[in-house]
């Protein structure tokens, strides 16, 4: 049955009478405005800053914390 469909809007060749030969209506399309598709690239953006936001305070807490806990340890200047 899926085939059928992809053959309907014009994905392969199917014999007479197996599927339909032309689709009786085009396929659907969805167009979004610029105005939306503006609205929804902001919208990541910030999802995406806020989150690089968070993971860069938390590895910098987890990286300053590291840092305490061997700062006698990692000292590779005394020799």
């Amino acid at each position: 049955m899926a085939d059928c469909i992809i053959r309907a809007f014009g994905g392969c060749a199917c014999p007479a009478g197996e599927c339909a030969e032309k689709p009786v209506t085009p396929a659907p399309l969805i167009m979004f405005s610029v105005r939306t598709q503006i609205v929804v690239c902001l919208f990541i953006g910030v999802m995406v800053g806020f989150g690089f936001y968070i993971a860069g305070s938390m590895a910098d807490e987890h990286y300053r914390k590291a840092q305490l806990d061997c700062q006698e340890a990692c000292v590779t200047w005394i020799r």
